[in-house]
Parts: C-alpha cells; sequence; structure tokens
C-alpha cells in the first residue's frame, strides 16, 4: 500500500494568508536544522551559527524556553518544512510545554508541505538467496540489540511468514492438565496447550527456539497472541509461554489458529522472516525490484505522549499538531504473549494523552504502525481529532475514555471529538481492535468519518456489561460511513456496536454497508448491534445493507428505539433479538426492512415487551412475509407491528445499494421520513472526499467448513484432576454466582472424586450451569455410560444434538424431582444421595432408527431397561453435542462420575 501525500486545500490556503503579528512567536523546523539553534530563521544563515531546529522535541523545548521569559501574549507557531525526521523516542508535551486559550500553540506543517516524522529504519544491501528469496545482514539483530515484528516495504505492510498462508490450522482438543515446560510442574493448562493435527506442526520440527513461534488463536470476537513453550511431536501437542483469556476451544470447536515467523513457512510472494543470525529474508511480489526497494522495519513504538496530571490538577493544553505525518510504529510480543477479552483493551495508542484539554490533533496522518492510532485515555476533555488519516495499524483507530470508572471526576474524560476522519485498513495485529472506541466517557461526539477495514467492530461505545453505572451517555455517532467489516475473520460484531446504559447518545444518520463475520461456529455481524445492557439509546435514520446475521440485533437491553431506517439485504436472518426481560427491550418503528430470501426473524419476538409498529418489509425474492410463522394479519391481532405494511418501498435500484425512493412508494404510509444518506461520511473539498473511492475492497473470502474433527471417545473418572477443575475435554458454563462445574472430593461413585454440577437460585440462563462434549460421532452405534446421584430439588437433563441450526435432538433424559422421565413419561425413581449407572446408546448415521436406548442399574438390583425411545426430533443421525445441564432455580447438586463414550463403526 502506498500513501499518497495530504493535501489540505482550504487549510493550507490559511497558512499561506496568515502573517503573525510582531510579538508572537514563531520557530521553524526543517531537516538541515539544529536543535541548539534559535528555531527563529526559516533557513540556516550563512555562517551555520543559526536556523530552524532539527526535531519536533527540540522545537517543544525551545517554546518552553521562550515561555521561561514570560507568558505568550499571542498564538506561537512552529512551522515544520518538508523532509522526513527521525523519531527514536516519544515526543513528550508535559504541562509546561502547554498554550493558554488566548495564546495556543500549533506544530504544523509548512504551507505545502508534509513532514514525515518517522519511527522506523531504512534497511538495505538485499541480496538475491535460493529460493527466489532476498536477504540483508542486519547486525543489531544477530547480536541480539534489535528486533521487529512488521516489516513495510513500499508503503506496503508484508506479510509476517505464516502457515496456512490464507485462513486457518483448526485445534483438535484442549488439554485441560499437563507438566509446564517452562517449570516442570504438573500445571492447568487449559488456556495454554491443545492437540494439533500432525500436518500443522511438524514444520515446526526445525525450529531451534520455538519461543520465536507466534501462535495467533482465534477466539470468536478477539484473537489472542502466544509464543511457543513447547510441542510434543509425538503427541502433537502444543504449549503456548502465557495464558488466552478463555480455555482453548470454549467458543466452540474446532477453534482457530495460525502459525507465524519460521523459515519453513516463508513460501509465498510479499512474505518475511527476520532470524535470530541477523538474516532478513523477503519474498519479493512480482515486478518488485529489491535493489530499488524502500524497506523500512520499526524502532519506536508511541510517537506523541501528552504527559498530564490531572488529578494534581496539571493539564497539557491548548496544543495542536497539524498537518504531519507519523509512520513506522513498533510493537514486540512479550513473552508470555498478549490477549484481551474484547477491543484490545490493553493494547496503547502510538499518540497518548493523559490529562489533556483543549488539544487539536488536524490534518494529519498516522500509518503502519503496530498499536491503536490516538488515545485520549485519563482526565481528557474539549480535544478534537478532525480530518486526520488513520490506516494500517496493528490495533485500532482512535480511543476515547477507560474501560473503568475513574472515582475522581478531574480523572475522567469527555467532551471529545472525532469528526471527519478516515480510519481504515486497522486491526492487522490484534484484530479485535476497534475503529473508534468509547469506554466510560460521555459527551464524546464520533462524526462524519469513514471507517473500513476492520475485522472487528467499526465504531464501539460503552464498557458495561448489564445494567450497571455506566459514564457512556450522550454521547453522538451520527453521519459516519462505516463498511467492510468483519471481512470474514471475526465475530459478535457490528457496523456500531452498544454495550450498557447510555442515556442520550444517537446512533444516526450513518450508513453501514458489507459487515460480514466469520461464517462457521461464529456469532454473527450486525449493522447495528445493541449488546449487553444497551439502554436508552436513539438508532435513527441509518441506512444498513449487506451485512451477514442481521441488519439489528439486540442481544438485550432496555427502553432503545430504533425509528426511520433503511435495513436491507441480510444473508442470515433481518432483525435478531436474543433475550426476554420484564421490561421494556426497545420500540422499533417506521423502518423500512427489506432483504431477498431467508427468515425476517431471528430469537425472541412474541413477547409483550418489544414494541413494533408502522414498519414496512419486503421480500424481494418474492416468498411469502411471515411473522414467527404467523401472517401479518394474525401478527397484528397478536398485539405486534400496528399500522405495518408488506409492500415494495420502490427503492431506485436496491440491487446497486441506491436506496432512494421512486415516486409513488408506500413508505410514507408507515410513517417514514426520507432522509439524505449522501450526508454520512467526510465533508470539504473534493479531493479530501473522493479519497475513500480509491480504497479497493476485494470481495470477503469465507473459509471452507473446517475439517470435522475426529470422533471423541473417552472415560474420565476424574481421578487424574485436583478438586475444582473443569471436566477435562468437555465445554463447561458457568456464571460464578454459586453456580459449578467442578471436580470434587466430597462424593464419588469409584476412587476419590466426582464431578459436582451445583446450581444456583438468579442465573442469566436457566441451562446453566451446563456442560458438553463434541463427540463428532457420525456412524455407526454410540454409547455413553455414567453415574449419576441427585440431591434433593435436582431438574436437570442429559441430551445429544448434532450440529444443524436449529439443531435437532437425539437421545433426551430429565431429572426432576427424583424421577427420571422421557419425553414427559415418567420412568422411574431416581431417590437423592443414591448412585445409579446409566447406559445410554443410539445408532447414527447409517444405523439410525429415530429411536434409542436405556438401562438404569443399581447396586444388587435388577437393571431397568427401556427399549425403542423415541428421539425428539426423527431425522437425528449424528452427535456433535452431549451434555450435561441443571436447570433448577434453587440451590441443588448433582454428581457424576465414570463417564465413558464410546462408537462402533457400522
Amino acid at each position: 500500500m502506498t500513501i499518497s501525500p495530504l493535501r489540505f486545500g482550504a487549510l493550507s490556503i490559511l497558512f499561506l494568508t496568515f502573517a503573525p503579528s510582531s510579538g508572537a512567536l514563531t520557530l521553524f523546523v526543517a531537516p538541515e536544522g539544529n536543535d541548539a539553534w534559535s528555531g527563529r530563521l526559516e533557513k540556516p544563515n550563512a555562517q551555520k551559527s543559526d536556523g530552524p531546529l532539527a526535531s519536533l522535541a527540540g522545537a517543544s523545548a525551545a517554546v518552553r524556553r521562550w515561555k521561561e521569559k514570560g507568558p505568550l501574549a499571542e498564538p506561537a507557531r512552529v512551522f515544520i518544512a518538508a523532509g522526513e525526521y527521525a523519531l527514536r523516542e516519544p515526543v513528550v508535551f508535559t504541562p509546561e510545554d502547554s498554550g493558554t486559550a488566548r495564546a495556543p500553540i500549533a506544530y504544523e506543517a509548512a504551507p505545502g508541505a508534509r513532514p514525515l516524522f518517522s519511527g522506523g529504519r531504512r534497511i538495505g544491501g538485499f541480496n538475491p538467496a535460493a529460493g527466489g528469496l532476498w536477504v540483508a545482514e542486519i547486525p543489531e539483530a544477530r547480536a541480539g540489540k534489535w528486533t521487529f515484528e512488521q516489516l513495510f516495504v513500499n508503503g506496503r505492510r508484508a506479510v509476517r511468514a505464516r502457515s496456512p498462508n490464507q485462513f486457518y490450522h483448526y485445534m483438535l482438543r484442549r488439554i485441560e492438565r499437563g507438566i509446564d515446560p517452562l517449570t516442570g510442574q504438573p500445571a492447568d493448562l487449559a488456556n495454554r496447550a491443545f492437540q494439533a493435527r500432525p500436518e500443522d506442526v511438524r514444520p515446526l520440527q526445525s525450529v531451534k527456539n520455538l519461543s520465536d513461534v507466534t501462535l495467533v488463536a482465534y477466539h470468536s470476537w478477539e484473537v489472542s497472541r502466544h509464543r511457543l513453550a513447547a510441542v510434543d511431536f509425538e503427541k502433537n501437542i502444543a504449549i503456548t509461554t502465557g495464558p488466552a483469556p478463555w480455555p482453548f476451544l470454549q467458543w466452540g470447536p474446532p477453534q482457530r489458529y495460525h502459525l507465524e515467523n519460521f523459515k519453513a513457512a516463508l513460501d509465498a510472494p510479499g512474505e518475511w522472516f527476520l532470524d535470530r543470525d541477523g538474516a532478513l529474508s523477503y519474498f519479493p511480489l512480482p515486478g518488485e525490484d529489491m535493489a530499488r526497494a524502500e524497506v523500512v522495519a520499526p524502532l519506536v513504538e508511541q510517537f506523541v505522549i501528552f504527559a498530564g496530571d490531572p488529578e494534581r490538577g496539571k493539564w497539557v493544553e491548548h496544543i495542536a499538531l497539524k498537518g504531519l505525518a507519523f509512520h513506522h510504529g513498533q510493537y514486540l510480543l512479550p513473552p508470555q504473549g498478549h490477549g484481551d477479552g474484547q477491543a484490545a483493551y490493553s493494547i496503547p495508542a502510538v499518540v497518548l494523552a493523559d490529562g489533556a484539554r483543549n488539544i487539536n490533533i488536524e490534518g494529519c496522518e498516522i500509518a503502519h504502525a503496530g498499536i491503536y492510532g490516538i488515545w485520549f485515555r485519563r482526565g481528557c476533555e474539549n480535544c478534537r481529532v478532525t480530518r486526520c488519516r488513520l490506516e494500517d495499524l496493528g490495533a485500532g483507530g482512535i480511543r476515547i475514555g477507560e474501560g473503568s470508572i475513574q472515582p475522581k471526576l478531574e480523572n475522567r474524560t469527555g467532551r471529545i471529538a472525532i469528526d471527519n476522519n478516515i480510519v481504515r485498513s486497522a486491526g492487522l495485529i490484534f484484530m479485535g481492535a476497534v475503529g473508534v472506541w468509547i469506554g466510560h466517557s460521555g459527551d464524546n461526539q464520533v462524526t462524519h468519518n469513514d471507517i473500513s477495514d476492520l475485522r472487528y467492530t467499526g465504531v464501539s461505545v460503552g464498557w458495561r456489561w448489564g445494567y450497571g453505572e455506566s459514564l457512556a451517555v450522550r454521547n453522538r455517532i451520527d453521519f459516519n460511513r462505516i463498511h467492510h467489516l468483519g471481512r470474514g475473520v471475526l465475530s459478535d460484531l457490528g457496523g456500531v456496536y452498544t454495550l450498557g446504559p447510555s442515556p442520550g447518545t444517537t446512533v444516526s444518520n450513518n450508513v453501514i454497508h458489507d459487515i460480514y463475520s466469520y461464517d462457521h461456529y461464529g456469532r454473527g455481524g450486525w449493522g447495528l448491534y445493541n449488546d449487553e445492557g444497551s439502554t436508552g439509546i436513539v438508532l435513527e435514520n441509518n441506512l444498513v445493507y449487506n451485512v451477514k446475521t442481521g441488519t439489528y440485533h439486540q442481544h438485550y437491553g432496555k427502553e432503545n428505539l430504533i425509528r426511520n431506517n433503511i435495513l436491507a439485504f441480510s444473508m442470515d436472518g433481518q432483525l435478531q433479538r436474543s433475550r426476554v426481560e420484564e421490561h421494556l427491550s426497545f420500540t422499533f418503528e417506521n423502518n423500512l426492512v427489506y432483504w431477498k430470501g431467508g427468515r425476517l426473524f431471528h430469537g425472541s419476538w412474541k413477547d409483550a415487551n418489544i414494541r413494533l409498529r408502522r414498519n414496512l418489509y419486503f421480500n424481494a425474492a418474492g416468498e411469502p412475509v411471515t411473522f414467527e410463522e404467523m401472517s401479518l394479519e394474525e401478527w397484528q391481532v397478536s398485539g405486534k407491528d400496528e399500522g405495518s405494511l408488506i409492500a415494495d418501498p420502490l427503492f431506485v435500484d436496491a440491487a446497486r445499494s441506491d436506496f432512494r425512493l421512486q415516486p409513488g412508494s408506500p413508505a410514507g404510509k408507515v410513517g417514514f421520513k426520507p432522509f439524505d444518506f449522501t450526508r454520512a461520511g467526510l465533508y470539504g473539498d473534493p479531493e479530501w472526499t473522493a479519497l475513500p473511492e480509491q480504497f479497493k475492497y476485494p470481495p470477503v473470502e469465507f473459509a471452507a467448513a473446517p475439517p470435522p474433527p475426529p470422533p471423541l471417545e473417552m472415560r474420565d473418572g476424574f481421578e487424574d484432576s485436583p478438586p475444582g477443575a473443569r471436566p477435562a475435554s468437555a465445554q463447561a458454563h458457568v456464571e460464578g454466582k454459586g453456580d459449578a462445574v467442578a471436580v470434587t472430593e466430597e462424593a464419588a461413585r469409584s476412587g476419590k472424586r466426582s464431578l459436582k454440577v451445583a446450581d444456583a437460585p438468579g442465573l442469566q440462563f436457566a441451562f446453566n450451569p451446563h456442560f458438553y462434549y463434541v463427540p463428532n460421532h457420525l456412524d455407526g452405534v454410540t454409547r455413553c455410560r455414567f453415574d449419576l446421584r441427585v440431591e434433593a430439588g435436582v431438574v436437570m437433563f442429559h441430551e445429544w444434538r448434532d450440529s444443524w441450526s436449529p439443531y435437532r435432538v437425539g437421545p433426551s433424559l430429565w431429572v426432576r424431582n427424583g424421577r427420571l422421565s422421557v419425553a414427559g413419561k415418567e420412568l422411574m425413581d431416581l431417590p437423592a444421595g443414591e448412585w445409579f449407572h446409566f447406559e445410554v446408546a443410539a445408532g447414527l448415521g447409517s444405523r439410525s432408527t429415530g429411536a434409542w436406548d436405556l438401562e438404569v442399574s443399581q447396586d444388587g438390583k435388577e437393571p431397568r431397561r427401556f427399549g425403542g425411545l423415541k428421539s425428539p426430533s426423527p431425522d437425528w443421525k449424528t452427535i456433535q453435542w452431549l451434555g450435561f445441564s441443571s436447570t433448577a432455580v434453587e440451590k441443588t447438586v448433582f454428581y457424576l462420575d465414570n463417564i465413558e463414550l464410546v462408537n462402533t463403526p457400522p
């Protein structure tokens, strides 16, 4: 990627016409300058004794010295000439560098100039080598004094050698416990170890230092990056140096990963690899001339720091950066790796501000960096980022606020304006990063931005899961163009994504399109997404089209208003609502919903706690429009969608994304008011506003369906797991509210240990706690044996399911009030405190009959056999989910022991 120079149009004219008064401070910076000079001269004098300064840090020091003579009476301006300036450490602005409202200080590009501050170093001396590679020797790398994990060739981010070159490898199973190679001691390895396919890790056998290899694990909406501690090539088990945020395969098998930075992976044009011996190898793209190529590697992680101390009332303020470019920022993965729960939350920014007020960043460019672009973190207010271009970033674009509520008001951030910027091609290292992120911060403005080409969310607002206190209030997310997100890589994402109470917040007049999440075992990708606890938000006059799993989704929330939007063309269902609650979830009115095939609703829409009225629905495929299997008339009789219609809204050309209304459109009959969606996105001179049209977005490529994992056969008596451990080879889900799924020594059918499943009142989901295995049994006969002991009040079930959506159910048995039942029919008593042995058997695939057998036995008693039990789903034939779930609403306990799963092939 080559970045063309920024041209500032009318802004340049402003520079050219400015004439400082005799008392104003004007300084100059130039590549030929010297920080020991005064900076008062634009060019060096004939004697080379005075002239411009040489650096941004030198200019700030000169301004500080000038201020020591007395406060500035008029604005101060530092003009920076064209050229490249090396950054070897961040430029730090402290409270002593501040201007005032009357005399602000601007560090700005000289008229017509585009100064570039580079945190990198050029690398030359490439020579041809075997296999089409070119190699340069880097003595500092050989000496251990410099390493890097990014490389930029001719303005393009090169690909660090990886395997596979496209898409993913897949984990087979999680390793719960084992010997930690770092300590030699037994350890919980669920977040660090997994079994791989042998062909995927075999190339690592030639790697001398496994810790040099980076393993990137994909966790639905995030990634974690790891260094390898060891690989057991006999068992194909990989162990990382540090943990992922979740146990591997937590969000459903098979989990994806890829490997980076080993020589055997250097096999595709555009890839590179840096060896410990200092050899930098590069595989050129077709037509790339390495004798003339500009190759840059980064040295410095951060560029500019505004270092105020808000708690002590010391602010950095009234400083502007204008027309400056900052390139080539470093990021090095720490020895323990790195992983965040969401949004690459802990990753810093190349421009970082604490205790900053009235800071303006205008017309600047931040590119080729390894972390976030700009972060107004703690105690910042009344700052602006305008007409900037942020791209090719390892993390996201701009962040506002923090993830916790600062108890002292002076430490809180708010009233930040992010207006008329380009944020694109980001999240290239930390794929869960966000274009613009707002945490616990209010009264911010995110307007008229063009945000694109991230693997996760465009704009994220709020940082509260649920209905607790949140500072993310009265934020304006308006008039943005947000597009080409997800790219088939991550899931559970949105064009605009909200969390927690946000009263007074608007998400309006945005254009959102091409939002595509990962296609397999993913959690969806939506245009507008009100996630957990979103409250009091108005989403109005948005155009949303071409998305993966819905133009609108509310997970759960309260009293949101979705009004007067155009919502079109979702691949897998148009509108989604996931949780029913006892209050009004949202009002959905005056919207145009337009699609071509598939279902309208996903989730729960029948209850009284959503309000739908005066909407227009149309299925352009010509299929009947139904509402939870009802006609519109039946739906309206049930109390939903009063005044709504099924009719073609008569868009000018929806297939070509022209959603203007033709004369005679029935949209007005449902109260829809046309809005001008061309106002979304950038504004200003044509050269600036036309820039997004130059960016190319290839069609999203979805990975093929992952290869099925091998059939799981197991026997677990829980003797090898310590008390408190999760069940090996299973996915366990608890809410941490007194519920548990854990190994215990309280009871055992044999040996000393069993698995305890404890329920509790007040859980969010009735099916928690639960755990399940992924057998992937497709044919033959499967038998599941286990010992069960229930205590008083237990309500639980054991069930086998396939992977269809919605899933189909095979064997299913329940225990309620000490009675075993199947399909609502009670079969026998299960007295509390007594162990019973169960054997469940069913034919699969070619052996499937739609029925299953059950045998229950107890020591000293004749077994009870129940044959030919009918499966709830007659067409069920395979097992991808075999689980146990407690559904009580009070404190209860049951125990399991000696769980065994076997399959006999046909």
